[in-house]
């Protein structure tokens, strides 16, 4: 019929309009050094810009439809100006926009009375003091702001699509200070004796309020760094920001069925890994499909980008797509669909990578033009390294020496000033006769003598550091194959004990019930669950399920202490509930749950035990995965990864994870 048509309008002259792909338009905003005069502290957001233009690039968004705003420029007449002229005069009916900020935010006193707690959240532009100043008006309030992305949505019309990306914080509980570097800050931009108000009306409830759905607007989403509770971190290491770093990644593995819920998951998981006392915040339209249903998928192979030689190439590929230095690649023609009816034309192996591109050393020298239309698929991918940046933090120069050179004698640890891991002495409110060892999020990993003896010291922070490595490396694993697609889901219980002659009462939950308005999961003490399974595959599939406790704790909850690796498998098609019911408990903060489905019975349980000194030194992990996980457990000598068995077929598995937060209970 649409072929009929085209013939007949066609006949009669009447022009055929050929569908125009949709503009992809975007604005960064990155402030890393703040006006003097301001008080705020300077941030890494600069390191942000490359990172969020090229996952913008990789998802079609032209180089000249890129505008950035920093520093100097970032003041809020230069930020409204710069999001009227490229999102609002460019924009046409139908385009995707793309708002990004990094930089500091503050809640401010409510000037019209449309915040529920009497505050309004805002974003730190490049002047704006952080203390109260009369008659000072430089922050971009949520109403101002939001007014502003009202009108980019009229602009794209019922058929556009809009996302902002906030990198920056708006409140939260106090922390030490030095412990990390944060954007935003407990103090409130209030004139003195202001008292807020809390509003009768409820106007604006959400962290900004922003994506409500209005007939003839764009669909909106949007993301923010941390809830109106929390600061937000940057990544130490990195020199970046959380959701920035988070965003990029979960963004490379996105595809045209990707909706912003599933992005905004991946972002939580990211999140999990790096800052895992913050919780991400999601509003708007999140249902909708990602740019409208226009994202780019992660390719399958990667073209040559540079030639250095014959036998040196680089590619567009590296640690944003889960990619380090060790793993392997095959090349082959153009063109090559069946793989496995072609031998490859040479073999390489990473020799670095960086976040976007990746160099490669090939075992057989090729012509420059066999290279130019060339494709490379990964082999066996080295997931990344164990490495773990500390910061010693003390006045008494002997004890730093002394923690200095028991930090050089473990390989898995990199002495830095932005480390992920601190290891204090003398700090405000603490013992001066210990040291102790935290994350950059404050959260307390343990405390020791600060007179121990050498070998001891080194045991202690050894075993500390190599705890902290494997969780974060475990947190970060995906492995995905669409063959392996077996699921859980959490079925929280509402559970009351048997008392007398009365029986246990056991009864399901709405699973709303452990979700925030983002849809975070939250768990309090005592709450208990358990977990339905599913498997969307074609097979019987096998199963473990891992938990990674906030403290480095890796707990394996199946296969359980009485059962065999074989008894853990689900049919094709099947759905299980578990029996085992869980209570939840300390230790507070970010958990993830993750299940790891093969083809093959396979046994954490076995390989972790080492943790405990427990496992049978007889015991020979079997499968590829367990060999995988065997060796983060042996981290003595290890730096870096990416030899023998620590690659592994990046399709081996099938990990599914859940990022859950445990709170104390509230009282009422």
């Amino acid at each position: 019929m649409q072929l009929l048509l085209c013939i007949l309008l066609l006949i009669t002259g009447i022009p055929v309009l050929a569908q125009k792909e949709p503009e992809k338009l975007a604005l960064i905003v990155a402030i890393s050094n703040y006006a003097p005069s301001t008080g705020w502290n300077k941030l890494n957001s600069e390191n942000d810009i490359p990172l969020i233009k090229e996952a913008l690039k990789r998802q079609g968004f032209k180089e000249e439809n890129i505008r950035i705003v920093r520093d100097k420029e970032a003041t809020k007449q230069g930020i409204l100006s710069a999001i009227q002229q490229q999102l609002i005069d460019k924009a046409k009916p139908g385009d995707v926009c793309v708002f990004h900020f990094s930089g500091h935010g503050e809640q401010v006193y409510d000037n019209n009375g449309d915040e529920a707690d009497g505050y309004d959240e805002a974003l730190v532009t490049y002047d704006a003091p952080m203390e109260y100043q009369p008659g000072v008006e430089k922050h971009l309030r949520d109403d101002e702001f939001g007014f502003k992305l009202e009108e980019i949505r009229t602009k794209l019309g019922a058929n556009g699509n809009l996302l902002v990306i906030i990198d920056a914080c708006h409140s939260g509980t106090s922390t030490r200070s030095g412990l990390g570097n944060y954007r935003g800050t407990t103090t409130k931009y209030q004139p003195k004796g202001y008292i807020g108000k809390t509003s009768a009306k409820v106007v604006n409830e959400n962290l900004f309020s922003l994506g409500e759905s209005k007939p003839g607007l764009a669909p909106m989403s949007a993301f923010f760094a941390s809830a109106a509770s929390e600061l937000n971190q940057e990544c130490g290491d990195e020199h970046c920001g959380s959701l920035s770093l988070a965003f990029s990644k979960a963004l490379a593995k996105a595809d045209t069925k990707t909706s912003y819920r599933g992005l905004f998951d991946n972002i939580r998981l990211e999140m999990s890994k790096s800052v895992p006392g913050q919780t991400p915040n999601a509003e708007g339209d999140l249902d909708k499909e990602l740019f409208g249903g226009k994202a780019l998928g992660k390719p399958n192979y990667f073209p040559v980008d540079q030639i250095v030689s014959g036998k040196k190439i680089t590619v567009s590929c590296g640690k944003i797509y889960g990619v380090f230095a060790g793993t392997t690649v095959k090349v082959y023609p153009s063109n090559t669909y069946n793989r496995a009816a072609v031998q490859p034309i040479a073999k390489g192996t990473f020799v670095t990578a960086a976040d976007y591109s990746g160099e490669i050393e090939l075992d057989t020298e090729l012509s420059n033009d066999q290279l130019k239309t060339a494709w490379v698929f990964l082999e066996e991918v080295s997931y990344g390294d164990l490495t773990v940046p500390v910061t010693i933090k003390t006045t008494d120069a002997a004890l730093n020496n002394k923690l200095s050179a028991a930090i050089a004698k473990i390989k898995q640890a990199k002495a830095t000033d932005q480390g992920e891991v601190f290891i204090e002495h003398g700090a405000s409110g603490f013992s001066n006769d210990s040291i102790y060892i935290s994350t950059a999020g404050d959260y307390r990993l343990g405390v020791f003598s600060k007179d121990a003896g050498e070998e001891e010291l080194y045991s202690f922070l050894s075993a500390k550091i190599g705890a902290y490595g494997r969780a974060a490396y475990l947190r970060n694993l995906n492995m995905k194959n669409e063959e392996l697609n077996v699921v859980f889901e959490f079925i929280p219980i509402d559970y009351k004990k048997a008392e007398g002659n009365i029986n246990a009462v056991v009864k399901d939950l709405p699973v709303k019930t452990i979700k925030d308005a983002s849809g975070n999961i939250v768990f309090q003490h005592n709450d208990r669950y358990n977990l339905r399974i599913i498997n969307n595959g074609q097979e019987r599939l096998y199963y473990n399920i891992l938990e990674i406790q906030p403290d480095n704790l890796v707990n394996v909850l199946f296969p359980s202490a009485n059962q065999q690796a074989s008894d853990c498998f689900i049919n094709p098609g099947d759905t299980v509930r578990l029996q085992r019911i869980f209570r939840i408990g300390p230790p507070d903060g970010m958990n993830v749950m993750k299940l790891i489905a093969a083809k093959s019975p396979l046994n954490l349980r076995q390989v972790f035990m080492v943790q405990a000194g427990t496992r049978s030194s007889t015991t020979k992990p079997t499968n590829p995965f367990e060999k995988l996980m065997d060796g983060i457990n042996r981290t003595e000598g290890i730096q870096t990864r990416g030899s023998g068995e620590e690659t592994i077929q990046p399709d081996a598995v099938n990990i599914f994870s859940i990022p859950y937060k445990i709170l104390p209970k509230k009282s009422n």
